[in-house]
């Protein structure tokens, strides 16, 4: 079993400090780095937070989803983590199909739900575990959540996607804007970006590095961490028992 990359972990760190202090923050299902990071900002910045990993033992909400849409669409959830097959610049996912929708290559399992997430939570984080052009393309093929919505006022949709995480690089979404390279992942650098992005983007002139993990959080990523993420991930959790 391969161990995490260097990437993988400040991904995991960066997706952590999406999560603030006192928020309402969850993942939903095959999120094992975002269930690693809500686990890991509750026990370092973020103690007052409430976390909700889909599947796990402490999953609150009655009926499996109901109850969780219920709460989401009563506003009460201030971050989501949601991913895609696609993810273009403008923030849209897509889960449906890659290709015509009629006549698709290839038949992806659906939204679950996404599409409502995106509108009605606070600050909805993407997420692409693996960084290229396939998957990060200049328009997705099929929306099945939209990034920007201009057509809808603020009370229509209270929700809005503020970044896009990925194991080289964080980008900010401030739209009717391309994104904004927020920072690269320590021994990352522009032009790899550039080459593994299908969408536009803009970049500062001077580019952060992305915080990789501090020692202390490293710690309890491979020990607490690791032992919760063994109830409903053991596979990603036997990764970070292989260092």
């Amino acid at each position: 079993m391969n161990p995490l990359t260097p990437g993988e972990e400040t991904m995991i760190a960066a997706l952590a400090r999406q999560v603030k202090d006192g928020d309402k923050a969850a993942c939903g299902t095959l999120s094992p780095m975002p269930a690693a990071s809500l686990w890991l900002a509750k026990l370092t910045h973020a103690p007052e937070a409430e976390v909700f990993v889909a599947g796990s033992r402490d999953w609150p909400f009655e009926g499996e989803w109901q109850g969780f849409f219920d709460f989401a669409q009563q506003g009460k959830l201030n971050l989501f983590y949601l991913s895609g097959a696609q993810i273009d610049g403008r923030g849209n996912i897509n889960l449906m199909a890659v290709g015509d929708y009629r006549r698709p290559q290839v038949r992806l399992p659906g939204g679950a739900g996404s599409a409502i997430l995106a509108y009605v939570v606070e600050r909805v984080a993407l997420f692409k575990t693996a960084h290229d052009r396939r998957g990060l393309v200049p328009q997705v093929d099929v929306v099945t959540a939209a990034g920007y919505t201009p057509e809808l006022t603020e009370r229509q949709r209270p929700g809005r996607v503020t970044c896009l995480i990925t194991p080289k690089c964080v980008f900010d979404f401030a739209p009717p804007g391309p994104p904004v390279l927020a920072s690269l992942h320590p021994g990352v650098n522009l032009e790899e970006v550039r080459r593994f992005t299908g969408f536009e983007f803009q970049v500062h002139a001077e580019t952060p590095a992305t915080p990789a993990l501090e020692p202390q959080a490293r710690e309890l990523l491979y020990g607490p961490v690791k032992e919760k993420l063994v109830q409903v991930y053991p596979f990603f959790a036997a990764r970070l028992a292989a260092v």
